[in-house]
């Protein structure tokens, strides 16, 4: 069965062109309310209540829209280019592989520029929803969280012990239990939380390969941490503990905005594109 078109006429054209004017008009206020970040520090329930009033009002002017015109917001399509050279795309692929910037500034009529600005406010939402449940956060959950948390792990427990095994299963000369028991008691974890360190406390040491790629020092019977650094690391982990209620660094549990993240990676994307120019001119 054939779908019935619909007649071209210059009625439904003007009823078209009007009605996008209609929602290009609302879109517009829409964006101009709520197409900023909110103030800072907006709780959770005013979070709420904002995208609550947005989704009501692009609901509403979709409505008049779809009423009007007999049919769906427009969508964003792909065009021939250098990149998919195609005379033609059918069926859904007219609405694949468009651009990420040219979704961005979608025409404000269209379904990509509504779905952006629902989107926008959902990213708040999230955050919202995320800095409460971290204010609510037990010291159970926070020790839980930093636990979990490592910073450094250059040569680690099951490094030290993988080492010792390898000396105590040696064909050739195996060291015996209480050997290795001696050797167990010159080594010490470093006190720094979000550090799996081991280092040793005796200069007559084991010094595998694995150590010694490592980088860590020899320290007193009497230190705590693998290095300065890290004692200076866990003395700030305190001061944060005081002020915030956990030792972890804010970036630790923070909220990433989908739009703060983007920029991250592309950064970082440039970065490496740039060491990669660098090692090429070496060559």
């Amino acid at each position: 069965m054939n779908k019935k078109q619909t007649k071209l006429t210059t009625d439904n054209v003007i009823t078209l062109a009007e009605a996008k004017t209609k929602l290009n008009g609302a879109m517009l206020r829409l964006r101009t309310q709520y197409g900023f970040a909110p103030e800072k520090g907006i709780t959770l329930e005013e979070m709420k209540s904002r995208c609550d009033k947005l989704v009501s009002e692009i609901d509403t002017a979709v409505r008049e829209y779809v009423e009007e015109t007999g049919q769906a917001p427009d969508r964003m399509k792909n065009l021939p280019s250098n990149l998919f050279p195609i005379g033609k795309f059918n069926g859904l692929a007219e609405y694949a592989n468009v651009p990420d910037e040219k979704l961005k500034r979608a025409p404000l009529y269209t379904a990509e520029a509504i779905g952006n600005l629902l989107n926008f406010n959902a990213d708040y939402l999230l955050k919202a929803e995320h800095e409460a449940t971290v204010k609510n956060r037990t010291r159970e959950e926070w020790s839980r969280a930093e636990y979990e948390y490592v910073e450094k792990s250059d040569y680690n427990l099951h490094d030290l012990y993988d080492d010792l095994m390898k000396k105590l299963d040696d064909t050739f000369e195996p060291i015996s239990y209480q050997e290795y028991r001696q050797e167990r008691r010159k080594w010490k974890q470093c006190r720094y939380f979000a550090c799996d360190n081991y280092f040793p406390i005796n200069k007559e040491h084991m010094e595998s390969e694995s150590f010694k790629r490592s980088g860590i020092k020899f320290r007193r019977t009497d230190a705590k941490y693998c290095c300065s650094d890290c004692r200076k690391s866990q003395e700030n982990a305190i001061k944060r503990l005081e002020k915030t209620g956990t030792l972890l660094p804010e970036h630790a549990y923070e909220y990433i905005l989908d739009d703060a993240r983007e920029k991250r990676a592309a950064k970082e994307v440039a970065t490496e594109q740039e060491k990669l120019e660098k090692v090429a001119d070496i060559w």
